[in-house]
């Protein structure tokens, strides 16, 4: 069955095509048909063809490295950090930037991650940011980063607490859920202007 596409220009939207009604197996073989693609899966777990920035694979390479340093040094054992994994949720699909989530032994895992990061783009703006945290959170993730490259800021989102904005002079704590980690928030980002973003009490 061929699955229905919207396609638009590179120049207008790194959103270029969009796949909905697809399964696993279909999606599956979409992405190893189409190996130098980059797919992701927007708030209502549908797919999407997107065309990355630098500045993104930047940020979340440095991101994935603060959390693996720590993982590595044995702060949580039997978890682990990734990029872009892909989880089957049942209703729900989805593909965070970064992830922490428990080793399960499986392509794609049942279960949400513990910590979900997404990074905000032209095609990933905040109203879709909110609704992917607000959804994250319901299906089990503990915290949940949206990150905005323009500002160089965190937006930090858990469960029964209001969103907690970090800026680019301030410091990240892990807390109970991540001990001892501990990273400033101008180290996720490369060198430059900072955004001047101030903390939300």
């Amino acid at each position: 069955m061929e699955s229905p596409s919207r396609s638009a220009s590179i120049a207008d939207n790194p959103l270029v095509a969009f796949f909905a009604d697809m399964s696993m197996d279909e999606i599956v073989d979409l992405v190893a048909a189409n190996p130098d693609t980059h797919y992701r899966f927007n708030a209502a777990g549908d797919l999407i063809e997107m065309s990355p920035t630098f500045l993104h694979a930047d940020v979340q390479g440095a991101i994935v490295t603060h959390f693996n340093n720590w993982l590595w040094s044995g702060a949580l054992p039997g978890y682990r950090a990734g990029v872009e994994p892909t989880y089957d949720l049942g209703v729900w699909r989805c593909q965070p930037d970064v992830a922490i989530d428990q080793k399960q032994g499986k392509v794609f895992p049942k279960e949400a991650p513990l910590v979900a990061v997404e990074i905000r783009s032209d095609s990933n703006p905040w109203p879709e940011l909110r609704k992917k945290a607000r959804r994250y959170l319901q299906h089990g993730t503990q915290m949940v980063w949206l990150v905005d490259t323009d500002e160089r800021s965190l937006e930090i989102h858990r469960s029964g607490d209001a969103p907690q904005t970090l800026g680019d002079a301030d410091v990240f704590e892990g807390g109970a859920l991540l001990p001892g980690f501990r990273v400033s928030v101008r180290d996720l980002f490369p060198p430059g202007v900072s955004g001047g973003v101030a903390r939300k009490q």
